[in-house]
């Protein structure tokens, strides 16, 4: 995971968040494709992430996945 620097900005009395053309093309978007702001927790301090779908998985979501495709093998 990158992590990168970004300023608040006001435009016209909203605040406003410029993203660079470098993390769009990392992502895979481009101007006019939807974003979600997803407020996460590291430990105790509130973070927000940046994503392509509407909510991160759970880590416990990852951990049945994995044992249903171990369970299909067996």
């Amino acid at each position: 995971m990158t992590t990168k620097r970004v300023l608040i900005e006001d435009w016209d009395g909203d605040g406003g968040i410029r993203i660079p053309d470098e993390l769009l093309q990392e992502m895979g978007v481009d101007v006019g494709d939807s974003l979600y702001l997803i407020e996460e927790y590291i430990g105790n301090s509130p973070c927000l992430v940046l994503s392509k779908t509407p909510r991160m998985p759970d880590h416990v979501d990852e951990l049945v996945d994995q044992l249903g495709g171990l369970a299909k093998e067996q």
